[in-house]
């Protein structure tokens, strides 16, 4: 029989992995849950990471958590104030061709893409 402890010892920490993938990427970034869409939201004017509690599986976490640092990347490089204006633009490039603000965002499709590649090319052997 599995004690409730072991069960707790193997699951992943989500915040603790997170905050450690953060720092990776040598971001400052705040994580913290509490997100409003699916799987994670990157409020650049706070440098905060929301995430969801709970999530498919241990893949689609860290997927999740590199998106949202994409995005903490972008801010960082072209500065907050920048990088909040070109996202909206493009939320309402994509409103303009009857298109969803967010699910259709090039910041959302560039964030996704770079993640799933990041996944493939460092992560994927220790995150299953």
């Amino acid at each position: 029989m599995i004690k409730l402890s072991q069960l707790l010892l193997e699951r992943i920490d989500y915040l603790q992995t997170a905050n450690a993938l953060v720092k990776k990427y040598k971001l400052k970034s705040k994580v913290k849950f509490g997100a409003k869409h699916d799987y994670g939201d990157y409020i650049p004017e706070k440098d905060t990471i929301l995430l969801n509690r709970s999530y498919p599986n241990v893949k689609e976490f860290i997927i999740s958590v590199l998106h949202e640092i994409k995005h903490a990347l972008d801010a960082q490089r072209l500065g907050v104030r920048k990088f909040v204006k070109k996202y909206n633009q493009a939320g309402n490039m994509a409103v303009h061709q009857g298109r969803d603000p967010h699910d259709d965002n090039k910041w959302e499709e560039l964030a996704e893409r770079w993640a799933q590649n990041e996944y493939r090319k460092k992560w994927s052997k220790i995150f299953k």
